[in-house]
């Protein structure tokens, strides 16, 4: 497990490489719909990730991620530019480190939501996709323990997942071992589980056995499979 400092710094380098892309965008880009956020244009995705980190430092904890949080994190920066948000999210940048050093996990978290958007921008605009970088691989690591979590909670159930990166998340011992494997690469995976793939997409993945029941019941914690094959 990394140090609170290093994952507080992991989260950084996502944010800052995501604000350099947001400042590299003229108007006609920002204002791109983007696909996997179908109610969102990049400055919402923006705002979202900005609109986090205000809730954090007001001392919101749960429901950060529920559908009406996101859509007032939007909501409340409906008449700023992307310049004006990409200032604001930088300006919490002493509280939130204050808040990851005191909750490690935090920024592990916040660093894995943010990848999957930056990919979704990325993939609206048309840009190449960061698919094998350290970003990614962490990100597959975090969401790889949230399908894991899930699953016991659900289920009752563990399975094991094979990562490319030679990762091994092996069933949790104190659940029942379904016996059932799943390898794909960090970026796969991510976008698998993340809801930014069909549902024939996912079952496509190497799966040792039929993941029916895991499909049905526990899969993704954002929602249904995308309706069409997703190419990015």
């Amino acid at each position: 497990m990394a140090e609170s400092n290093d994952q507080w710094e992991h989260y950084v380098a996502v944010r800052d490489r995501f604000i350099t892309l947001m400042r590299s965008l003229d108007d006609a880009q920002a204002n791109t719909t983007v696909p996997m956020c179908p109610d969102w244009t990049v400055v919402g995705v923006a705002a979202h990730a900005c609109g986090l980190n205000l809730d954090l430092t007001n001392g919101m904890r749960e429901g950060l991620g529920s559908d009406e949080s996101t859509a007032r994190q939007v909501a409340d920066r409906a008449d700023c530019t992307l310049e004006e948000i990409c200032v604001e999210w930088l300006g919490y940048d002493a509280e939130m480190k204050a808040i990851s050093d005191e909750i490690p996990l935090l920024a592990t978290r916040l660093a894995g939501d943010l990848v999957v958007h930056l990919h979704d921008v990325q993939h609206a605009l048309g840009h190449d996709i960061d698919r094998h970088d350290d970003a990614s691989t962490e990100a597959a690591h975090r969401y790889v323990e949230v399908f894991q979590q899930r699953l016991g909670e659900l289920l009752g159930i563990g399975a094991t997942v094979e990562l490319s990166d030679g990762t091994t998340f092996p069933a949790h011992p104190e659940l029942e071992d379904s016996g059932l494997v799943l390898q794909a690469t960090p970026f796969d995976f991510v976008r698998s589980y993340t809801g930014r793939r069909s549902r024939r997409q996912v079952e496509s993945l190497l799966w040792s056995a039929d993941p029916t029941i895991i499909l049905d019941e526990a899969w993704g914690p954002y929602g249904d499979f995308q309706v069409t094959d997703i190419e990015d």
